[in-house]
């Protein structure tokens, strides 16, 4: 049913070609504030963000306090003539004034805990919302990106769940004509336990899927960040790729329209145990090494991916699963990503599927020196795959 929704022509994008920004749907970058302290190639600030690429960029993070205030999880500063101040941030319209700027509430670091004090007191709540009108206000921002990791888990309460909604629904009337999205979890499982979809789909704009981190160094054997479709090696019933994600999404009441597909600019790595088996599913004893840009154990920026392997092009095994994913080891160091090709593939998919459009973790972590080619392969990949 869902892949009928698009089968027209887009006339209007008969013209759109890799270098700019999609015009028949939303391209979401999200950007991290913490990338001004990388070294080397990884240092990047926001007048290095692609404004000519993304619809919308999202600064990542601002996190509530457990009084209703806000803070900035990563402190404002410049850094070897790169800044990720908010003003400076706010100033990339002066280069596309059609350009969308909001920020992201929330994160990985911050859990549930202040969320959960706030949203199930009457009083604290309407102190946070109050804030964060106030907040994009002041910094003429086009709306909030609600980034809960996540409502009723990781130190929240069972009533998260329905405030949740209640805080959605009254930070939307607060803004009036702003945007309002958030960032959610994927599996049937996190939606059971954190959001009530039908009513939630409501009042929020858009969602930012989180299509990635379905494998992880804190599994035992090899896995890809984001597969489109089921792995090769998954086991039957295993449901863990972007494809289910979606559909499941879309089962519990959301609308495709909503629907932005998240796309991974990293990769997730591992070590084997052996080269005896170096595909999906083959034994691992923990992450693969920190990468020299992010510096992060079991996870490689594309850029650390691409330049490694263009400087060491010999010494690494890749394989591309066509239209699904990549992964590849040099020795016993192991990644499983997504090159120009899948991201194409899986933007195609997010079109055929009427979703909004694209979203990608981050910006930051796409060849943004072109140390591989071209600058921002993945978010142009992206944007030629939506539009084809």
């Amino acid at each position: 049913m869902c892949s009928k929704v698009v089968l027209f022509s887009v006339l209007a994008c008969f013209a759109a070609v890799a270098t700019t920004a999609s015009c028949s749907g939303v391209v979401v970058c999200y950007y991290g504030a913490w990338s001004i302290w990388r070294s080397s190639s990884g240092h990047y600030g926001v007048s290095d963000l692609p404004v000519d690429l993304c619809t919308h960029i999202v600064y990542s993070f601002i996190a509530p306090t457990a009084e209703g205030g806000i803070y900035f999880t990563d402190a404002e500063d410049t850094v070897n003539g790169k800044s990720n101040k908010m003003d400076d941030f706010v100033a990339l319209k002066q280069n596309n004034s059609d350009l969308k700027l909001m920020v992201a509430m929330g994160g990985w670091t911050p859990a549930s805990t202040n969320f959960t004090i706030v949203v199930n007191n009457d009083t604290l709540r309407a102190t946070l919302i109050n804030t964060m009108v106030s907040f994009v206000e002041e910094h003429d921002l086009d709306g909030v990106d609600l980034d809960w990791e996540y409502p009723a888990q990781r130190g929240g309460a069972d009533s998260d769940k329905e405030q949740f909604v209640v805080l959605v629904k009254e930070l939307k009337a607060a803004l009036g004509s702003k945007l309002l999205t958030a960032a959610v979890a994927v599996t049937q499982s996190n939606i059971d336990l954190s959001y009530n979809v039908t009513e939630l789909n409501k009042y929020l704009d858009y969602f930012h899927l989180m299509n990635y981190d379905y494998h992880g160094s804190w599994e035992t054997v090899t896995g890809v960040v984001a597969p489109l479709y089921a792995q090769l090696t998954d086991a039957a019933g295993t449901n863990l790729n972007v494809n289910h994600s979606v559909y499941t999404w879309i089962e519990n009441g959301a609308s495709p329209s909503k629907l932005v597909l998240g796309l991974a600019a990293y990769g997730k790595t591992f070590t084997l145990t052996s080269l005896d088996n170096t595909s999906t599913g083959a034994p691992a004893s923990g992450a693969g090494v920190a990468g020299p840009f992010v510096g992060e154990a079991g996870s490689y920026s594309y850029a650390e991916i691409c330049s490694d392997q263009a400087a060491n092009a010999t010494a690494w095994s890749i394989t591309e699963v066509t239209g699904n994913y990549v992964y590849a080891n040099k020795d016993t160091f192991w990644v499983g990503y997504d090159n120009a090709n899948t991201i194409y593939a899986k933007a195609q998919y997010a079109k055929e599927m009427g979703l909004a459009g694209i979203m990608y973790w981050a910006a930051d972590l796409d060849d943004f020196n072109g140390l591989c080619g071209s600058t921002y392969p993945l978010i142009k990949a992206g944007i030629s795959g939506y539009n084809a």
